[in-house]
C-alpha cells in the first residue's frame, strides 16, 4: 500500500481520536450523573488500536526510526504514553472536578504537540 494511504488512515484516526476524546469529556461535564454510552467505551479503543497499527505501519513504511533518524518521533511517542496517562485522569476522575480538568486540558496539550511534531518534524 503507497504511503500516503497510510498517513491518510492515520491522519483520519488522529481526528476521530481527538472528536471522541472532547465528545467524551464533554458529555462527561454536561451530564456527571449519567454514564457514557457503552458505544462511547468501546469504540475509542478500537480507533485507538487502528491509530497505532497505521502509525507503526508508516513508521516501517518511511523507515523512521524512533530517537534514530527521527527524533521528533521518538518525542512524540513520550507524548502519547503522557496523553494517555494525563487523559485517564480526566477521564476517571469525578466529572467537573479540578483533578478532570487539569487532566483534559493536560491531554489537549500532549494532542497539540504531538500534532506539531508530526507536521514540523524539526529534529
Amino acid at each position: 500500500m503507497p504511503f500516503l494511504a497510510i498517513k491518510h488512515a492515520h491522519v483520519t484516526f488522529v481526528v476521530i481520536t481527538i472528536i471522541l476524546f472532547n465528545l467524551r469529556y464533554f458529555l462527561r461535564v454536561a451530564k456527571p450523573n449519567r454514564p457514557l454510552p457503552t458505544v462511547l467505551k468501546i469504540v475509542p479503543h478500537i480507533n485507538d488500536t487502528l491509530l497505532l497499527i497505521t502509525g507503526l505501519w508508516a513508521m516501517g513504511a518511511a523507515k523512521w526510526v524512533p530517537f534514530g533518524n527521527a527524533d521528533w518521533l521518538g518525542v512524540k511517542l513520550v507524548l502519547l504514553v503522557a496523553y494517555i496517562m494525563v487523559g485517564s485522569i480526566a477521564m476517571r476522575a469525578a466529572p467537573r472536578s479540578l483533578k478532570s480538568s487539569i487532566g483534559y486540558l493536560a491531554g489537549l496539550a500532549c494532542i497539540a504537540a504531538i500534532v506539531y511534531l508530526a507536521y514540523v518534524k524539526p529534529f
